[in-house]
């Protein structure tokens, strides 16, 4: 009761603050692939929601957009933590400023591809913003294009990393 009641909640305060056409997105099924086998010999994929994005390379995410950014950036696995920021609003950025590879961390693939760990770190990694109160060009757009980069660079698998 209490984890509704929460959900309510939020229902209430993002159509009364931000959005009054806000809907919950419903998924009614979800697209599984079983990783044809070990997590030691598979290619392994990136997939961040904090708004990484290299400062002296990419356009910052549009955090201050009402509906958000639906792009994603393609980051180089080679990328320093350094050359990392966040555009994302909507997270507390103390822990990611101080160190970027909790929002991103490139340099952990790339040790578990060194320790055997994952077969291979696919690159490049995608950063998106995890702020869209209306996901639709998401769904229908841009998740498929990013899926497809993916799947031409080699992923059988990815870890996504929210904020």
């Amino acid at each position: 009761m209490k984890d509704s009641q929460a959900l309510q909640r939020s229902y209430n305060t993002v159509r009364t603050k931000w959005d009054p056409h806000f809907e919950w997105v419903v998924n009614h099924s979800s697209p599984w692939t079983a990783l044809a086998g070990p997590v030691a010999h598979s290619a392994v994929a990136l997939v961040g929601s904090c708004g990484a994005y290299r400062m002296s390379v990419d356009l910052p995410f549009d955090a201050g957009n009402y509906y958000g950014d639906p792009s994603f950036r393609e980051i180089p696995r080679d990328t320093r933590p350094e050359d990392l920021a966040f555009a994302h609003t909507h997270h507390n950025h103390m822990y990611v400023d101080e160190d970027p590879t909790i929002g991103f961390p490139l340099t952990h693939l790339r040790d578990f591809e060194e320790e055997g760990r994952i077969g291979r770190f696919v690159d490049p990694a995608l950063a998106f913003s995890g702020y869209l109160p209306q996901p639709r060009q998401l769904v229908e757009q841009t998740a498929p294009a990013a899926a497809a980069r993916l799947v031409e660079a080699g992923a059988q698998a990815a870890l996504l990393v929210p904020c």
